[in-house]
C-alpha cells in the first residue's frame, strides 16, 4: 500500500490524498483551494488537474471518500469521474442537499422574476449559471453512496474497495457529522484524521476511539491547522458561557455563526436560554438545518441540539423591541440584518462574532470575500467569541502519543508549520 498527498502538504485546505495497491486505490478528499492557500485556480484548471489525477496510475477498483462537507474537503467532487463511486457521511449528504435545494429555489426564481423584466444580459445570465450549478450539485448528491454513522463504542462496518477496507469513524469538527478513516490494506493499517477537535461537545470521544481503534497504525495522516498557533483552544461550553454573559449586557443580540455546526449552534441556544433571551433565526438554510439537526440528535444528545427558534419577520418586530432577542444570522443575510439595525437603538445592540477573525483580519480573505468585515463594521458593538473547528497543539500532540505511528504526514497546514 501507497500514499501519496496530491495537496495539502503545505497548504491548509484543498488536500487531496491518494491511497493505493496493485489492483485498487481510494482518494480521501477533494478539495477546492481557500483562499491565501494554495496556488489560484480556475474551474477549467481544477477540471484539468483531476482529469490529470484519474488519468494516471488508474486501477480496477476505485472510489473517493469524503471527511465531511466544507468546500476545501468536496469542492472537487463535480470533476470526478462518473464511473468512480463517491461516499460520504449520511449526515453530510443531507446538509448538502438542503444547501443545494434552497440555492436551487432561489437560483429559479431569480431567473424567472429576470425573464419578466428588461434585465441586464449579464445579470440574467449569472442567474442561470447559479440556477445550473445548483442543479448539477443536488444531481450529484442523489448519486452519492452513503454510510451511516456507527453508534457510539461500536466498531463501524468496513467499505471494501477491491483490496483495501475503509472504516469511517465519527470525529468533532465545526460541521455536522465529520469522520476519520480507518483504511487497511497488504497487511499495513493508515489512519487519517480527517479535520478534528477534541474541544467540542462532541470531541470527548475522540480520545477513548484512538486509544480502542488505532491500534498499530503504520502511518498516521494529521491535520495541523493550528500548529503555529500558540493559542489554546477553549470548550465549547465556555464559548457558551462567555456568550450568555455579554448577552445579558445588551438587549439586542446578533451572533455572526455557521448553520452547520451544531455544536456551535448548540452553545448559542444555551446562551441564550440562560439570559433568558428568545433566540430567533432569519434564514431559510439554518431553519433546515435546525430541523433536520432536532429530528437526528434530539434524543441521544438528551435536549442539547434540539432546536425551536422563532423565524424572524417584519410583524415581529413590536415585540422583539419589548423582549430583546438573541438572533443567528449568516452574512447573506447582511441587507436584512441592516435594515432591522436601523430600527434598534444601537447603544443597545451587539453583534457576536463567532467565526474565524481570518475573515476580517487577513487581506486576501477580505479581498476573496469581504462581506465578513462589512457584516461587522455594521455594529457599534462588537466582541469576538469563537473556538476553532481544528485541534490545537497539545491535541495533535496527545493523538500521536496515543496512536504512536511508524510514521506521521502532517497535511492541512501552512508551509512552514512543523509539527
Amino acid at each position: 500500500m501507497e500514499i501519496k498527498i496530491h495537496r495539502g502538504l503545505d497548504q491548509i485546505g484543498g488536500c487531496i490524498t491518494e491511497i493505493w495497491t496493485d489492483t485498487s486505490r481510494v482518494f480521501i478528499d477533494f478539495g477546492q483551494n481557500l483562499p491565501g492557500n494554495g496556488e489560484p485556480s480556475t474551474p477549467e484548471e481544477d477540471e484539468k488537474m483531476v482529469e490529470s489525477i484519474f488519468a494516471n496510475n488508474h486501477k480496477d477498483h476505485e472510489a473517493v471518500f469524503y471527511t465531511h462537507g466544507h468546500e476545501d474537503h468536496i469542492g472537487l467532487m463535480d470533476y470526478i469521474p462518473d464511473d468512480v463511486p463517491q461516499y460520504m457521511s449520511e449526515g453530510t449528504k443531507e446538509l448538502l442537499t438542503i444547501k443545494y435545494d434552497i440555492l436551487y429555489d432561489v437560483a429559479e426564481k431569480e431567473v424567472n422574476e429576470l425573464q419578466s423584466v428588461d434585465c441586464d444580459q449579464q445579470e440574467y445570465s449569472d442567474a442561470v449559471n447559479r440556477l445550473i450549478y445548483a442543479d448539477n450539485r443536488g444531481k450529484l448528491l442523489n448519486g452519492m453512496t452513503v454510510w451511516k454513522r456507527t453508534a457510539p463504542r461500536k466498531e463501524p462496518e468496513s467499505i471494501v474497495i477491491g483490496d483495501i477496507k475503509v472504516f469511517p469513524f465519527f470525529n468533532s469538527h465545526s460541521i455536522y457529522d465529520s469522520h476519520m478513516f480507518l483504511i487497511e490494506a497488504d497487511g499495513k493499517r493508515i489512519w487519517h484524521m480527517g479535520d478534528y477537535r477534541q474541544h467540542g461537545y462532541l470531541g470527548k470521544g475522540l480520545l477513548p476511539t484512538l486509544k480502542k481503534y488505532a491500534t498499530d497504525i503504520d502511518v498516521l495522516i494529521t491535520e495541523g491547522t493550528m500548529l503555529k498557533r500558540d493559542d489554546k483552544c477553549i470548550h465549547e461550553h465556555i464559548v457558551s458561557y462567555k456568550m450568555q454573559n455579554v448577552m445579558k449586557a445588551f438587549k439586542y443580540v446578533f451572533v455572526l455563526a455557521s448553520a452547520t455546526d451544531i455544536e456551535r449552534l448548540a452553545a448559542i441556544k444555551q446562551a441564550s436560554i440562560d439570559a433568558a433571551k428568545p433566540l430567533y433565526i432569519w434564514s431559510l438554510f439554518m431553519k433546515k438545518t435546525m430541523e433536520y439537526f432536532t429530528e437526528r440528535e434530539s434524543k441521544a444528545s438528551k435536549g442539547l441540539f434540539s432546536f425551536e427558534p422563532l423565524f424572524y419577520n417584519d410583524r415581529m418586530l413590536s415585540k422583539l423591541k419589548q423582549t430583546g432577542m438573541t438572533m443567528v444570522v449568516g452574512t447573506s443575510q447582511m441587507d436584512r440584518v441592516k435594515g432591522l439595525l436601523d430600527k434598534l437603538p444601537q447603544e443597545e445592540t451587539l453583534l457576536i462574532y463567532s467565526s474565524w477573525d481570518g475573515y476580517y483580519k487577513k487581506p486576501e480573505q477580505v479581498k476573496a470575500n469581504p462581506k465578513y468585515k462589512v457584516f461587522r463594521e455594521m455594529f457599534h458593538n462588537v466582541v469576538d467569541i469563537h473556538t476553532s473547528g481544528h485541534a490545537d497543539r497539545a491535541t495533535i500532540k496527545k493523538v500521536i502519543e496515543i496512536i504512536n505511528p511508524k510514521e506521521v504526514i502532517c497535511i492541512h497546514k501552512e508551509a512552514d508549520a512543523e509539527l
